[in-house]
């Protein structure tokens, strides 16, 4: 084997793995002509302590070294590069002094592009990498994958094959090459066999590497330029692999930046905004772009943040897609992974890559490196990603350095990958294209526990925010920032999460959405009236229907205190179609409220709005509609209601966009009113109907196939067929738990409706400890202030009657009646229903004096209601019957006798004269008369 340069020939006898290292090594040394005289010495030594010297020969020499490799980079020129001119001139300007024969023997520059993803990093480096070949007439450009280190030996290797193939071409143009020579003069003796291929072998790679730095620096090898890409990284130890000496230069392209110690860092951020029209309309292939082309494309170039691969995308994405340029956001908010992931078959410049695996590389390292970091970013995709401030991930009480110091260091690390910018101290942005492929990097339930995250990040400075405001401490600006992170959070703030919260015992999430509501509920712009307006109907969705109507109310006076601004009226436009939904939120409040006449006022105004603004077939018509009806059904104007449902079902049926789940749903309704009217064959036969159309349209695991599962079993258990009634009940609870929880109220209410097939039974004892199972499960995810656990208690005071438990019972009504009086007013028809039946347990007690002005107050609130009887409900006519009774009991018999026929009479003209419950209540009357007649006690059933 001979060493470079010409250097003496060494023999050996025996080589070994141990022996083998220190040959090469001694070998690069020796040959190397930067090794002191001292290092070629002991070089000689090494080879002695294992070889046999053999005085030197000399071996086949080359008479002239070879610089001008040809150009060979992996990427063609991108015909569609645009802008980057300041950028171009910033890394001309760091390269100044290379390229000069002068300084050959200096140091090489260093360059480093660094930036996230898809900022053009590499396409940057390669437009440099062209017009410097052409500008500097450079004579070697080589291009280093330096994703790995294998990947880096890899192009080592590769680059040192075509220095060989090169020499070989010029020295030996028309015979065979001498490959050994030229291993030789290239100082990699024995590494390239015959036929010119250059050995590969992890072992001795660093001989390919110090023949190549050796090569680098030879005398008047000037032009040349290094470019290392996605050096992303940093513990392969890159140094190692840039060459220290040569007058050439060294481009780094990073996701990382910490460059700047050693090297001059450039950040890419976006295009300018000419630059990225012209990118885009270019590959969209327009024609002739008219201004108003332009305009459009400077929306979405803006919304894309002036990112050149995202713009790519858009391009090809409208172009292959064949869509006008405004219509691109609306498939990129829609169906973001496609829209960034569209490529041409031919010509696209990034290689594999796209935007959503750009992004995807960095956020896997982080992952790996800190698993809390990665959480952090996609949690932050649910804020405003402008300006994030540190000291939301801060305790302002703690004093704990060292844990901050931890924190600090994830937000180090997400920069490092330019998966966030910082700003300046204590804050970090996001770049909008990143903030989006985070947020839609996980998809259905999964995204929940970074929105989880999201909300308890604003709620500590939410809840600090009154403590420091005593203090003289809050900063106005600070208000300004949660209230931009809250506006876009509680746009993900949708049902499906907070019914997902709920199911899985996440209170604490609830209470953080509430503090995050109390930020909107005192502004007047028209976006935070929006944001406040979700955020009311969470509360409403909470059971907390005074609490969200106080809010609907303010939103509505700011919403006229705007239009009174913007267009000269203080007034509620009924073209306002913000205005309209907010008339329609406060109705249904009020409707939970048991308020019925108010409620149909604001429906009805509503209603007339959306008819002229929206068209009378339009969904949102038709819900107003809907629950027009549903209120008239519960203040017993049956007929008027099954008239609404008629007219709904023809709209409908007869809408331009027919909606098979809204027939169905309406459907539904009218087998729910039958039921009301004790129409219980006909009700089941629609229920049945709905079912059966249900199962077809929707997914087995809709929840309104349980509703109206739990509903036909309402209609068995009214016909006295509890055994089927338990049979449906138990399909629909089986289907509540699994898909919205054990915990979830429409779970809670089947439970409860079971334990109230139970109780008919006469099985006391089991519906009891239902009841019970439910309260505490109530309790615990509800609170007591809420409508559905304060009905359980009501239903365990009316077991413990039917028990004769007479004391218990009065307990357990009087809780519920003062919990309905707080939370729901005193003429709702739940706090209604809980005054009659106190005062019916106290007539079970005789006590008839404290009894009878209970009665007259339920009879009040049900009159001024219109609620004159329900089939299967409490209604006006059952309480005058017990005020009969009372006076029966008393010996009062024409003031009995008086009451039943009022009852009588209520029924007849709701229920009409053939109606069973009617016919008992004119048997009622008879035998009040026969009592009268003998001074006998009567009957009243």
């Amino acid at each position: 084997m001979a060493s470079g340069g010409g250097g003496e020939v060494i023999h050996h006898n025996t080589i070994n793995n141990e022996s083998s290292n220190i040959l090469l090594q001694a070998a690069v040394n020796y040959g190397n002509i930067h090794t002191k005289n001292e290092g070629r010495m002991q070089a000689a030594v090494n080879y002695g302590h294992t070889f046999n010297f053999i005085p030197p020969k000399t071996g086949p020499k080359i008479k002239k070294i070879n610089y001008d490799i040809p150009l060979n980079l992996p990427f063609a020129r991108n015909p569609n590069f645009a802008g980057r001119t300041e950028e171009m001139m910033t890394i001309s300007k760091s390269f100044s002094r290379c390229f000069l024969e002068s300084n050959s023997s200096s140091a090489p520059a260093i360059c480093a592009i660094t930036g996230t993803g898809g900022m053009g990093k590499t396409q940057t480096a390669l437009e440099y990498a062209y017009a410097s070949r052409e500008r500097h007439h450079l004579t070697a450009v080589f291009w280093i994958s330096a994703a790995t280190v294998e990947n880096i030996q890899t192009s080592f290797v590769n680059i040192m094959q075509r220095i060989v193939e090169e020499q070989a071409r010029v020295s030996w143009p028309e015979s065979p090459p001498d490959y050994k020579a030229i291993a030789h003069s290239l100082g990699i003796p024995g590494l390239v066999d015959k036929s010119g291929r250059v050995s590969f072998d992890p072992e001795i790679i660093d001989s390919i590497r110090f023949a190549l730095f050796n090569w680098l620096n030879l005398p008047g090898n000037s032009k040349w330029l290094l470019i290392f890409d996605n050096v992303d990284d940093l513990t392969v130890g890159i140094r190692d692999y840039f060459p220290t000496h040569g007058g050439g230069g060294v481009l780094v392209t990073s996701r990382r930046r910490e460059f700047s110690q050693f090297a001059e860092q450039i950040v890419l951020n976006g295009l300018d905004k000419e630059s990225s029209i012209c990118l885009l309309l270019q590959l969209a292939r327009l024609k002739q772009p008219t201004e108003n082309d332009r305009g459009q494309a400077a929306a979405v170039v803006e919304k894309l943040g002036y990112m050149p691969l995202a713009i790519s995308h858009a391009g090809c994405f409208i172009h292959i897609m064949n869509i006008a340029v405004d219509e691109y956001p609306r498939y990129y908010e829609r169906a973001f992974k496609i829209a960034q992931s569209q490529v041409p078959d031919l010509g696209w410049a990034y290689g594999n890559e796209t935007a959503v695996t750009a992004w995807e590389v960095s956020f896997l390292a982080v992952q790996q490196q800190d698993a809390e970091a990665a959480s952090l970013l996609l949690s932050c995709s649910y804020l405003d990603r402008n300006e994030i401030f540190e000291r939301l991930w801060e305790d302002g009480e703690s004093t704990d350095v060292a844990a901050q110091l931890e924190q600090k260091k994830k937000f180090s690390l997400l920069a490092s990958y330019s998966l966030i910018d910082r700003n300046y101290p204590g804050t970090f942005s996001i770049h909008p294209v990143v903030h989006e492929w985070a947020r839609e990097r996980v998809n259905g339930e999964e995204r929940f526990q970074y929105i989880r995250g999201a909300l308890r990040l604003l709620r500590r400075p939410i809840l600090q925010k009154q403590t420091l405001q005593s203090q003289g401490r809050w900063d106005p600006g600070e208000e300004r920032r949660i209230m931009s992170h809250a506006m876009v959070l509680c746009g993900y703030l949708d049902t499906g999460f907070i019914q997902h919260e709920l199911k899985n015992q996440q209170p604490d999430t609830i209470g953080a959405i509430n503090s995050v509501a109390s930020v909107f509920y005192n502004q007047s712009s028209p976006e935070t009236l929006a944001t406040a307006r979700v955020m009311a109907s969470i509360l409403d969705h909470q059971g907390k229907h005074n609490e969200a109507l106080e809010q609907y109310q303010r939103m509505l006076t700011a919403r006229k205190a705007l239009n009174g601004q913007q267009f000269g009226y203080d007034i509620v436009s009924d073209e306002d179609p913000a205005a309209l939904d907010l008339l329609h939120d406060m109705a249904t409040s009020l409707y939970n409220l048991g308020r019925y006449s108010e409620a149909l006022k604001y429906y009805q105004e509503a209603l007339v709005g959306k008819q002229k603004v929206l068209g009378k077939y339009h969904s949102s018509t038709l819900i107003t509609l809907n629950n027009m009806a549903a209120i008239l059904s519960d203040q017993g104007r049956i007929d008027e209601a099954m008239d609404q449902y008629q007219k709904i079902l023809v709209y409908q049926e007869n809408s331009p966009h027919r909606d098979e789940r809204s027939i169905l749903g309406t459907t539904n309704s009218i087998a729910a009113l039958l039921n009301k009217q004790g129409r219980f064959e006909e009700a089941l036969e629609y229920h049945q109907k709905a079912l059966a159309g249900m199962q077809k349209v929707l997914d087995p695991n809709h929840t309104s196939i349980f509703s109206t599962t739990r509903d036909i079993a309402s209609v068995l258990s009214n016909l006295g067929k509890d055994t089927e009634a338990l049979e449906w009940y138990y399909k629909a609870l089986n289907g509540f738990e699994r898909v919205l929880g054990p915990t979830h109220p429409k779970t809670l209410t089947v439970a409860g409706q079971i334990a109230t097939v139970f109780q008919g039974q006469g099985l006391y004892g089991e519906a009891l400890k239902l009841y019970k199972r439910t309260l505490i499960t109530q309790e615990q995810f509800l609170g007591l202030e809420h409508p559905s656990t304060l009905k359980t208690i009501h239903d365990i005071g009316s077991v413990l009657r039917c028990q004769q438990k007479y004391d218990e019972a009065l307990e357990q009504y009087q809780i519920a009646l003062k919990g309905r009086e707080e939370l729901l007013g005193g003429d709702h028809p739940d706090t209604l229903v809980s005054i009659y039946w106190t005062g019916l347990v106290l007539l079970d007690q005789k006590k008839y004096d404290e009894s009878i002005p209970l009665f007259y107050r339920a009879l009040a609130g049900f009159e001024a209601l219109g609620q004159n009887h329900s089939a299967t409900s409490i209604g006006a006519a059952d309480v005058m019957e017990r005020i009969a009774l009372v006076f029966v009991n008393q010996g009062k018999y024409k003031e009995a006798l008086k009451w039943c026929t009022r009852s009588l009479e209520t029924r007849e003209k709701t229920l009409g004269k053939d109606h069973p419950v009617t016919i008992t209540a004119a048997k009622t009357v008879a035998n009040c008369k026969k009592t009268i007649f003998y001074q006998k006690g009567c009957i009243i059933t």
